[in-house]
């Protein structure tokens, strides 16, 4: 049995839109920028000296900035570190399943010595609400004792504008 003519257009009509639509919304999925008008940055560093054993997460102590952002945010570290081969990753809001980009980062010093990272994220309003949490956090996979000697943080975004 033939459809009606209209109808036939109507299905095609369809078709064509989903066989266009689709890819646009895997690549937008994809895409791996991000985007923003950063204008305001926020500094904070710490000359206290930490130690972590073990294997666990924690919070670089010192380094944690609250701030009102929505779109991109690029948070750069620079650690003076010491020990065992360490782990570092930017966590936004304590969601550590959804690491900064580019997730986990790995370092292994050699005596004192000083490393850079940056990460970045997209923020986005949460139940009207653009203020969010950046922490820096380090592990030490084998467990064994590294020692902070000193760290800086520079966050840089767009300002957020719901409940600020």
């Amino acid at each position: 049995m033939r459809l009606p003519t209209r109808r036939r257009t109507l299905v095609l009509l369809g078709v064509l839109l989903l066989l266009v639509a689709v890819p646009a919304v895997v690549l937008a999925a994809a895409n791996r920028n991000f985007n923003g008008a950063t204008e305001r940055q926020s500094a904070k560093w710490t000359a206290r000296s930490a130690q972590i054993s073990g294997s666990g997460w924690h919070r670089v102590p010192g380094l944690s900035i609250s701030r009102c952002t929505v779109h991109e945010v690029a948070e750069t570290v620079t650690l003076t570190v010491s020990g065992a081969p360490v782990r570092f990753r930017g966590v936004v809001d304590g969601v550590p399943e959804a690491p900064m980009k580019p997730g986990v980062v790995r370092f292994v010093p050699s005596g004192k010595e000083s490393v850079s990272f940056t990460f970045v994220a997209n923020t986005a309003a949460f139940e009207a609400n653009d203020n969010h949490r950046f922490d820096i956090q380090w592990q030490s996979p084998s467990g064994a004792p590294v020692r902070l000697h000193g760290a800086a943080v520079n966050l840089v975004f767009e300002r957020g504008s719901q409940s600020c």
